[in-house]
């Protein structure tokens, strides 16, 4: 049961697809994400047992040195989650906390029985894995392709053309010929996608495929889709963290990862590392477990394993001859009626 915590059914749909695959248990799942002149629903006011969603972003520039919690600390995040409406949400799951808190943006140190991580599954079909070889003919260098929704990304992609070292494209409509043209060694892809211009991912995903290295960089939240994208079929670059994982990202192992001062070095160094094939192998192998068909499996079961209210099998024995009695037995807000046939 997915329910809306704003007032005028305004949910991010990347959000509702994900909560459709997840099994609360029978109790109502919340998916919360930052809502452009948001107003609290109150019919939430009626609801008891719950599960809480939340993929809300704080911002490109937080320090992210603290978990956000509803209920718990938005009075130090006032200045993202703004208002009266936000303050009455708040409130709400303060007065009234979530059975299971499944969070995105959790750090390592948050963890806990009733606050577990989560993340971006993977929607596209699985790539299967190049031998060496292959892997290392291919003849992109480095790919990033970004939307403007960090800074970051804005820097990245012009300090590319003048402190990369390479030869380098900007436009997927010249790609081809760029490959065939430049003669430079080391040849650097970086993209702008804008939301209005989105391309079919698997266009974007055969390009990745040609590419040694992926940069995978934060945009508003420091878990975004490219976590899902960018190692299916190559070596992701990423940013050091300290997030939970359901499956972690092991610097070396099955990524590398840089930090905003050095990710140049960690590029020159990733393009020459004589383990890199082995980083892509494993990196590939954990994309899979975050597949949609892996990944909820998984989430559901962890959501099982946790102290949440169950639905119970009540078991009734009547000595009475020849009757037939139907029970009506409430469970949350669905009656159950069992049909009991007895004879002594």
């Amino acid at each position: 049961m997915i329910y809306s915590f704003d007032k005028h059914q305004r949910l991010d749909g990347s959000a509702v697809r994900i909560a459709r695959h997840i099994d609360s248990c029978g109790l109502p799942l919340l998916p919360v994400t930052r809502v452009e002149g948001f107003e609290f629903n109150d019919a939430l006011l009626g609801v008891k047992d719950w599960v809480m969603m939340d993929y809300s972003e704080l911002h490109w520039d937080s320090e992210n040195t603290e978990t956000h919690l509803f209920g718990v600390n938005t009075e130090k995040f006032n200045h993202i989650f703004r208002g009266e409406e936000w303050v009455k949400f708040d409130n709400w799951v303060k007065d009234n906390p979530p059975k299971l808190y499944l969070k995105r943006e959790l750090l390592k140190q948050d963890v806990s029985d009733t606050i577990i991580s989560m993340d971006y599954p993977a929607w596209h079909n699985p790539y299967p894995i190049e031998d060496r070889e292959q892997f290392n003919q291919r003849p992109i260098s480095c790919f990033f392709y970004w939307g403007r929704s960090s800074e970051y990304r804005v820097r990245f992609h012009a300090d590319v053309w003048t402190k990369s070292n390479a030869a380098v494209c900007d436009n997927l409509f010249y790609l081809q010929l760029f490959l065939q043209e430049e003669s430079h060694p080391k040849k650097f892809v970086t993209v702008n996608v804008p939301h209005y211009a989105r391309q079919p991912i698997e266009n974007i995903l055969k390009v990745n495929g040609l590419s040694k290295l992926s940069v995978s960089m934060r945009g508003s939240g420091r878990k975004c889709f490219r976590h899902a994208e960018s190692p299916t079929n190559s070596v992701m670059i990423t940013e050091e963290n300290n997030l939970a994982w359901q499956f972690d990202w092991v610097d070396g192992v099955n990524c590398i990862k840089f930090n905003e001062w050095n990710i140049f070095h960690v590029i020159e160094a990733a393009l020459s590392n004589e383990n890199l094939y082995d980083i892509y192998v494993e990196g590939v192998n954990t994309a899979n477990k975050y597949h949609h068909t892996q990944y909820f499996p998984h989430i559901n079961k962890i959501i099982k394993e946790h102290p949440i209210p169950q639905t119970k099998v009540i078991k009734v024995e009547i000595k009475i001859e020849k009757v037939e009695i139907t029970i009506k037995v409430e469970v949350g807000k669905k009656i159950a009626e069992v049909l009991i046939l007895t004879e002594t």
